[in-house]
């Protein structure tokens, strides 16, 4: 287990790039590899603005459509449910421990994630408190999983008190046509073709993706580009909320073309994530 970050996590400038010890290639954010280099969401950000984030995968990932964060705490699948402190803490201290739920939680799984935690049996939404977790103890199904934290405890918490957490939303990226419960996360830099590789996914800046292209950038006044269930984008139009069928309500960006020819986007800023 650690107490602190056990891979690198500060965000890296366009003065650096990412670490490629694949082979020759200096691949950088292109590199697509089983070994972990990094916490997962760490940030690159390139000379021009375009931000990516270190991910994990738990499928195909695919760069010419949206990718989704598919993390659920539903049933504690990825995190753990609300569940009783097991252990009181002092103002200071820098843990917390929790009941695990069915799923067992591999060391430092939850490095990179959040912790939310409710201070008092009384409590009110002014007080709750929310914290980066920096590592994680292995705990086996329905076990004691003692978390660590980025920041101490401004409230002492007891054992009658109650927290939730979750692991990054990026150790969790794939590929998936939706229905509509899922969020967008990005673009894959290069393509991933299964479960358990680490690469760079762009949440921002400008980009080229698969989009309906009967709509998007073609109807004047319609600038912003929205999520389609299939990764795609589309126009505002045709959401859900506006009386469409397959289309989130999800902003992911605006078109970047002069479209006067109405000749639709080729270019458009993403801006999901910086």
């Amino acid at each position: 287990m650690s107490d602190q970050f056990q891979y690198p996590f500060n965000p890296i400038t366009w003065q650096g790039a990412p670490r490629d010890l694949t082979g020759d290639n200096n691949l950088g954010q292109y590199t697509v590899e089983t070994t972990q280099r990094y916490v997962y969401g760490t940030r690159f950000l390139t000379w021009d603005g375009r931000v990516f984030k270190y991910s994990l995968s738990s499928g195909e990932c695919y760069t010419h459509r949206l990718n989704v964060f598919f993390n659920t705490i539903s049933s504690d699948a990825n995190g753990i449910d609300y569940s009783l402190l097991t252990n009181a803490q002092s103002a200071g201290d820098r843990e917390i421990t929790l009941t695990n739920g069915t799923t067992a939680v591999a060391e430092d799984y939850l490095a990179g994630g959040t912790a939310i935690i409710v201070p008092t049996e009384t409590t009110t939404d002014r007080e709750v408190m929310s914290r980066m977790i920096v590592g994680n103890e292995i705990a086996a199904a329905a076990a004691e999983c003692t978390i660590y934290l980025e920041a101490p405890l401004e409230t002492a918490v007891a054992a009658t008190n109650y927290a939730y957490v979750m692991p990054s939303g990026y150790n969790n990226i794939k590929y998936l046509s939706t229905v509509g419960t899922i969020s967008f996360a990005g673009l894959a830099a290069t393509a991933v073709t299964a479960t358990g590789y680490n690469f760079w996914l762009q949440t921002y800046g400008p980009n080229n993706s698969a989009q309906q292209t009967t709509y998007v950038g073609k109807t004047a006044y319609y600038r912003m580009v929205y999520a389609r269930h299939d990764g795609t984008l589309d126009t505002q139009a045709n959401t859900v909320e506006s009386g469409g069928t397959v289309v989130t309500d999800q902003i992911v960006g605006f078109g970047m073309d002069n479209n006067a020819d109405a000749n639709g986007t080729t270019v458009w800023m993403m801006t999901i994530s910086y």
